[in-house]
């Protein structure tokens, strides 16, 4: 991770994991976080925030480039989100016991993080693909009329 573009990604993610956790402690109590619960997010959100970015540094997500994202990439994000998800479960289990984390939490986390990584990617892929200057697939020279035979 030695290009300053990956920093920039890494704050992206970051900031995915944090408004995921954020959102779905709104969702699960029907966005009115009662106090007892906004401290243990305040608690908890940079726990989420680095196992994510470790796992995701070390899954090799920041090596990739966004703009040619593929459905392997997909399957290595979902790969990763599940194991970040994982490891912040595990740690949430083995400290609070759940007794005063909400389970529920959990399971709606995990579904928004990961669905706002791949369609963060994704969009950078619609992005390139279609409405950059700089398009992969933009051709500038002339094309020219070519007729197969046999």
């Amino acid at each position: 991770m030695n290009d300053n573009k990956n920093i920039y990604l890494v704050v992206l993610d970051a900031s995915i994991s944090f408004f995921s956790l954020y959102l779905a402690f709104l969702l699960r109590f029907e966005f009115g976080i009662p106090d007892k619960f906004f401290q243990i997010l305040i608690y908890w959100a940079p726990w989420f925030i680095i196992t994510q970015a470790i796992t995701f540094v070390f899954s090799g997500l920041y090596k990739r480039i966004w703009r040619y994202t593929s459905l392997f990439d997909l399957y290595a994000i979902l790969r990763a989100s599940s194991i970040a998800c994982g490891i912040a479960f595990i740690l949430v289990f083995f400290s609070m016991r759940t007794s005063d984390y909400p389970r529920s939490v959990l399971l709606i986390y995990f579904i928004l993080n990961t669905l706002s990584v791949i369609s963060l990617r994704l969009s950078i892929r619609v992005y390139f693909s279609h409405y950059s200057k700089n398009r992969y697939n933009k051709n500038k020279s002339k094309k020219k009329t070519l007729l197969l035979i046999g």
